[in-house]
């Protein structure tokens, strides 16, 4: 019994010493608020394919973020597609054609610069709103039918920054881009995409082969305004 007690003593002793440690090392981390992690979401232009995270858990942290953002009237309008490997290679080199078409020659090796950047990230998520949706709903409540439009361009501005605020807060870098409405077609061809479903964004993510640069922000008075 002497024995048992003894190992008892020790195990407890031990168990104390981890406990304090552990506390020891969270004091002293602070703990990071809400608009820390918002923070992370910036522009990251230099992506790559170094990602260790699935196919699969990206997708699911992608649904799960558009999942959480609010619509006007719970209109739900917004639709992704996600684009892994050959389909993400096949997206920018259909904007590039797209591109090389619609600019100046002299201007195209800088747009093409740019398109190859994209093409170098590791996937893109596709923002899309169902205009079928916004239709319904127009003919359902005609009193807010000039707002319903409104409306799902703010909601697809929500879902755009829970995804890219997700991939940031995991370590993914993105950039948001706007090749639409010039290349709507020929992905929507390309793709077997639902006509209703209009292009609104383009977010090319990526790992991270160069940091953001920093940023110069306006002064809070030229941007709100406080009243009581």
């Amino acid at each position: 019994m002497a024995l048992l007690d003894k190992i008892g003593q020790v195990l407890t002793a031990d168990i104390t010493k981890d406990l304090k440690l552990k506390k020891r090392i969270t004091d002293e981390i602070p703990e990071l608020t809400f608009v820390d992690h918002l923070k992370k979401r910036r522009s990251i232009y230099v992506l790559g394919k170094k990602v260790h995270f699935s196919q699969a858990y990206l997708t699911q942290l992608i649904q799960e973020a558009v999942k959480s953002c609010p619509s006007a009237l719970n209109s739900q309008s917004s639709r992704i597609i996600v684009l892994f490997g050959d389909s993400h290679e096949q997206f920018w080199q259909i904007v590039k054609e797209v591109q090389r078409k619609l600019v100046a020659v002299h201007v195209f090796a800088g747009a093409e610069m740019k398109i190859e950047q994209c093409m170098a990230g590791y996937g893109t998520v596709l923002f899309y709103e169902d205009q079928s949706t916004i239709q319904k709903l127009q003919k359902k409540i005609p009193f807010n039918a000039d707002d319903f439009p409104i409306w799902s361009e703010q909601t697809s501005g929500m879902v755009q920054y829970a995804v890219w605020t997700a991939l940031a807060d995991s370590g993914i870098g993105a950039c948001l881009q706007h090749y639409n409405p010039s290349i709507d077609t020929a992905v929507s061809e390309h793709f077997h995409i639902d006509e209703s479903w209009l292009l609104r964004a383009q977010l090319v993510f990526g790992s991270i082969e160069q940091q953001a640069e920093i940023k110069q922000e306006p002064q809070n008075a030229e941007r709100f305004r406080i009243l009581n």
